[in-house]
């Protein structure tokens, strides 16, 4: 069975408008495989990209797009939050975006070198410090020592409390934290894990996938994708990050993966609880402030990117292959 078989349609050829770089960007580079220096220039239209253009223009000196004193406010319009953004659009680091860094690796960390906001916690916390790791590797942080001894500290985490992972606060898992925690860890190489890394992502993927999902009761917020994302979480990122794993062909993770397809809308009429339209294109159904660029009830060319290109790794390619 091909990938095209599960959805039925192939969506791609309208993944590379040009209208979104970003998206076309992320199509090129992963499901096309296309060699990153041979996508400079394609990368580089991100830049000059309508809404980049007007986060660059908000930002200021010493404070960028929030405070400096505390990178995690304004929570997904801040410092922080923006610099998620970025990344998630696959934006090629820019002159600003050093100084905003340097912030997040000054001021949002913690003692023991995990990231987070300043209240004192038994553990560290594992969705700031996934989504830190993820914005570092992005920008090309990945050799600091600040940016190892986080990753330290988070495999240290993960392999001595795994059953508690994620919520420092209220003393118990949270999937939606472990979730960001993968998707540092299975980007940290590109897209092939570490082999060092194994074990910690054996850990997280077992954590996610022996969970009992009610998707109609106390998961339903899982079935609703959405984009740009902070800490919250979907199918579709859930699926995407562990068809990067050995666990892709695990049956618990094949459910999971059916889910998501079975996100389907065969009338193509906007449906709050998120669906594929006829055309095999994942419906939004919620977002932020941060990024309007696509609108809720409507086609994501972000959220069918992933959803194909997760499929791809599970079932494969010989369509886009190189």
């Amino acid at each position: 069975m091909s990938w095209v078989d599960v959805i039925g349609r192939d969506p791609v050829p309208w993944l590379l408008d040009p209208g979104n770089p970003s998206a076309r960007f992320l199509t090129l580079r992963h499901i096309f495989r296309k060699p990153a220096a041979s996508l400079q220039e394609e990368q580089a239209r991100i830049l000059t990209w309508a809404p980049v253009l007007r986060l660059r223009r908000h930002w200021v000196p010493i404070n960028f797009w929030g405070r400096a004193t505390g990178p995690y406010y304004g929570g997904p319009l801040g410092n922080f939050g923006t610099l998620f953004l970025l990344a998630q659009l696959g934006t090629p680091r820019f002159p600003e975006i050093n100084a905003v860094c340097e912030n997040l690796l000054e001021r949002g960390r913690m003692p023991d070198g995990s990231f987070g906001p300043g209240e004192k916690t038994a553990a560290p916390w594992l969705a700031y410090t996934g989504i830190a790791l993820q914005i570092l590797t992005h920008f090309g942080y990945e050799d600091d020592p600040r940016t190892q001894q986080a990753w330290d500290v988070l495999t240290e985490t993960v392999q001595k409390h795994p059953d508690t992972l994620g919520c420092t606060l209220a003393g118990r898992g949270c999937r939606a934290a472990a979730v960001k925690a993968l998707g540092a860890l299975v980007h940290r190489n590109g897209d092939r894990p570490l082999e060092n890394d194994a074990e910690t992502i054996d850990i997280l993927c077992t954590f996610l996938l022996s969970h009992s999902y009610e998707w109609g009761g106390r998961d339903i917020d899982w079935t609703l994708p959405r984009f740009p994302r902070y800490y919250e979480t979907d199918l579709v990122e859930l699926t995407h990050v562990l068809a990067h794993t050995e666990h892709r062909s695990d049956p618990a993770c094949r459910q999971v993966i059916q889910r998501m397809v079975d996100m389907a809308n065969p009338t193509g009429s906007a449906n709050p609880t998120g669906s594929r339209d006829p055309s095999g294109r994942w419906i939004k159904a919620k977002t932020t402030p941060a990024l309007s660029e696509e609108h809720i009830h409507q086609p994501s060319r972000w959220l069918t990117f992933e959803a194909v290109h997760a499929l791809i790794l599970v079932y494969g390619d010989e369509i886009y292959a190189p």
